[in-house]
């Protein structure tokens, strides 16, 4: 997602996993007006999706959207974690989950050596 993201713009890939997320979409040589992603991001837009992705499938992730919003509205501080995991359909623990960052338990061996 980061390298569409640079290509075509975060907008744009969070439009096109708002209409199109949970597919897999083919990106044809040339893109008109009528097809789903021009529809969902513009001529402009999909005729560089095109010129770079053409003939090659992307997977649009179902959920990019709904975990986009969900972590700007927790980190915000518009909402608790509570009214934003309720606003966009989350549990609380997986909200706080997505906000920060993993620890796998180990610790880190910089730490031993300071």
């Amino acid at each position: 997602m980061q390298e569409l993201a640079q290509v075509i713009g975060q907008p744009n890939v969070l439009a096109l996993c708002k209409v199109l997320g949970g597919t897999k979409v083919y990106i044809p040589a040339k893109i008109i007006a009528t097809h789903p992603i021009a529809q969902a991001i513009g001529m402009r837009a999909a005729a560089i999706l095109a010129e770079h992705y053409h003939g090659t499938q992307i997977d649009l992730p179902k959920a990019h959207h709904r975990r986009q919003a969900v972590i700007e509205l927790a980190k915000s501080g518009e909402m608790t974690i509570a009214q934003a995991a309720l606003a966009c359909d989350y549990t609380e623990r997986h909200v706080y989950r997505l906000i920060q960052p993993e620890d796998d338990g180990q610790g880190s061996l910089f730490d031993l050596l300071s």
